[in-house]
């Protein structure tokens, strides 16, 4: 919060002050984090308000689930939006 004016820092969705590799795992984070903490499956309208407007959200959704490779959950396409769901075995 700005001390001055009690108001939080504008949302920075383009992260352009960041070089490329860190911009691209900075909106693989924020992806990962808003499918977490919903309950429902995240639409792409709503995980494109996290990441800047040069961001392939596909690539982008691919390479988190690249990443995932391995661990006991994955990240599904369901009812329309995306979901961290468990690997069935």
């Amino acid at each position: 919060m700005n001390a001055r004016t009690n108001k939080l820092p504008a949302f920075d969705r383009e992260l352009t002050d960041l070089p490329q590799p860190a911009r691209k795992r900075a909106w693989m984070a924020r992806v990962e984090a808003v499918v977490f903490a919903s309950p429902d499956p995240v639409p792409c309208a709503k995980l494109a308000e996290v990441v800047g407007a040069a961001c392939d959200l596909s690539s982008l959704i691919e390479d988190v689930r690249a990443e995932l490779v391995g661990r006991p959950y994955d990240l599904v396409e369901v009812a329309g939006g995306w979901r961290h769901q468990t690997r069935p075995e």
